[in-house]
């Protein structure tokens, strides 16, 4: 339970319609009420026309919990909810992070758009169903779009999916724990890219003790194998999620690794790389900033020399996928940002725009960089440009102090970030043209400098 986080009261019990205060209740009272609703779901065949993306899944949970939630059916974005998870699965504490919660529509889309290539697993014979079937699990999963209940919201998804590729799926022939147990190998991804199937074993083999071909001829013609769709390669937007999904799960194993090293200072350099990782996670934009720094970790256990042995072989591994992880993702920054690029501005507001995203990534930098000052400096500046086009005075003063800390941070230096706050703040620090008034009409009240109306 966790207390004041927007779905639970101050007491970390989930806000719910029943007026219930006891957390063992509640669960029991939630159980009762979703698996009712979830045996009604599956046998209606789940939700019309739904095509697995962000809209059928809020759906989804909506029809299993509303009886007990008012916030059925909300994702995590729309209580600005992050949250991660520890688990013990590899023998190991491991940290299971989910999708940023601003990303989850357009990751459920992603995911949507990826299965609706592979005409959502039809025509496919029963091992490969439980292949795919996996593979798509665990990006739902991670996404974890939802504070809770996205374990009996999948299982209605993919009942329904299945029927609709002409397979029964039924969760129930399985133990709790082993699909749990599953999902977690899954998400801790202990084998490298390279080897990517092995992370989904446990799922794929979960699957092929729940799938079983339906019976009739309608469900015969659903696994047809004209009716499959072989898949070509990944969509660039689901490479982009695995890349990010990568440096996670090595990140914070070299956290724990650096940090755990003999030596004055190594806890602290480990801790600064699992805030960085946080960060990334949170902005793929932050990565210019963390490269360096991720490097520097990754090559540090590749050459310590008590790391050398068999015994190491997994730290090694993990050091260099973290490496190769993110300079990956660095690489699809720099594409993305290419290819979205904002233009320069040419007039107040536009500057206004580029200003407001532009100095709301420099000042979180600035902040990871222990620039505290400096970037409370220019947040309190961004305050000021919310409500006017102009920097003048004690604001211009202020900034320029932020983007002179920026200058001698390297990784941020050279960032189209600061760049795009230079230009902004190059149109905003002039005076803005008054207003034009055509004759006879009212007079508008022009603004000074400080926002003043006069």
């Amino acid at each position: 339970m966790v207390a004041g986080d927007r779905f639970s009261d101050e007491h970390g019990v989930r806000i719910n319609r029943l007026g219930i205060t006891d957390p063992q209740q509640l669960a029991q009272a939630e159980t009762d009420s979703s698996l009712l609703r979830l045996q009604r779901l599956n046998l209606q065949g789940g939700i019309p026309g739904g095509r697995y993306d962000h809209a059928h899944l809020k759906q989804v949970h909506q029809k299993l919990f509303e009886g007990v939630y008012q916030w059925a059916g909300e994702t995590r974005a729309d209580r600005e909810f992050q949250g991660h998870k520890p688990t013990y699965v590899t023998g190991f504490k491991e940290t299971m992070t989910y999708a940023p919660h601003k990303e989850i529509e357009q990751r459920l889309n992603a995911i949507s758009e990826q299965l609706g290539k592979e005409n959502y697993l039809k025509g496919l014979p029963a091992e490969k169903f439980a292949e795919r079937a996996a593979y798509y699990l665990d990006q739902y999963n991670h996404t974890h779009a939802f504070r809770d209940g996205n374990g009996r919201t999948l299982q209605a998804t993919f009942v329904q999916l299945g029927k609709e590729a002409g397979y029964q799926v039924d969760f129930a022939r399985i133990d709790p724990a082993t699909l749990n147990r599953a999902r977690d190998l899954a998400m801790v991804r202990s084998h490298a890219p390279q080897e990517a199937e092995k992370n989904l074993q446990a799922l794929k083999a979960m699957f092929e003790q729940v799938i079983s071909p339906a019976p009739g001829l309608e469900a015969e013609k659903l696994r047809d194998p004209s009716q499959a769709r072989p898949l070509a390669s990944l969509s660039p937007q689901m490479q982009a999620i695995d890349a990010r999904r990568e440096l996670e799960v090595t990140g914070y194993r070299v956290m724990d690794i650096v940090a755990n090293m003999p030596g004055a200072g190594n806890y602290e350099k480990g801790v600064a790389v699992g805030k960085g990782v946080e960060s990334t996670n949170l902005n793929p934009a932050a990565i210019q900033t963390h490269l360096a720094q991720f490097q520097q970790a990754a090559e540090k256990i590749i050459k310590h020399p008590a790391l050398q042995g068999p015994n190491a072989k997994q730290d090694q591994s993990d050091a260099r996928r973290f490496r190769v992880s993110a300079e990956q993702v660095s690489e699809l920054a720099v594409l993305k940002e290419a290819t979205v690029k904002m233009p320069m501005p040419k007039t107040h507001e536009e500057a206004q725009v580029l200003f407001q995203k532009a100095a709301g990534q420099v000042a979180q930098a600035l902040h990871e960089h222990g620039k505290v000052s400096d970037s409370a400096r220019l947040q309190e500046v961004i305050r000021h440009v919310n409500r006017t086009p102009f920097i003048g005075g004690l604001n211009r003063e202020n900034v320029g102090k932020s983007i002179d800390a920026a200058d001698r941070i390297p990784g941020l230096r050279d960032s189209s970030q600061l760049g795009e706050l230079k230009s902004a703040v190059g149109i905003m620090e002039k005076t803005p043209p008054a207003p034009e008034r055509s004759s006879g009409s009212m007079e508008i009240p022009r603004r000074s400098a400080e926002g003043l109306e006069h």
